[in-house]
């Protein structure tokens, strides 16, 4: 085996690139990408957030946030709304269009989730999301 493969980094990278090319063919129809169907899920659950909110619950970059709401904006999904507590700041909401897309495509996620928790038998997902939590915690 190729010693690249012995770094964890490497490969839990590679097998997160393998997800998100396969939740991207998902939603290829609906035209968004697997980070803005992050984002649309957020503001589903977490209507009139600010970009720095987004962010840390999708541990992104605010700066990364700030151009998928900017193309998701573009498509009429997400409106930036002035913070009426603080004009220097916005909230962003769904559109009617972008709640219906958030609703029509979280089922395709949730199902996708699904069959990747498939992969693995019912103890070995346990303890998978145990580690999962542990290196999140810690790094």
């Amino acid at each position: 085996m190729d010693p690249v493969y012995d770094f964890w980094c490497f490969r839990l990278g590679s097998i997160s690139r393998k997800l998100y090319r396969t939740y991207n063919s998902l939603y290829s129809q609906q035209g968004v990408t697997v980070g803005q169907s992050f984002v649309l899920f957020d503001l589903l659950f977490h209507e009139g957030s600010s970009v720095k909110d987004i962010a840390g619950r999708l541990q992104l970059d605010s700066s990364a946030i700030t151009g998928l709401i900017d193309r998701l904006a573009k498509e009429g999904l997400v409106e930036r709304v002035l913070d009426s507590a603080d004009r220097r700041s916005l909230k962003i909401f769904l559109t009617l269009q972008g709640k219906e897309l958030a609703e029509e495509i979280l089922p395709l996620a949730e199902d996708f989730n699904q069959q990747v928790k498939g992969v693995l038998e019912s103890s070995e997902a346990v303890i998978f999301e145990t580690l999962l939590h542990k290196l999140d915690d810690r790094l």
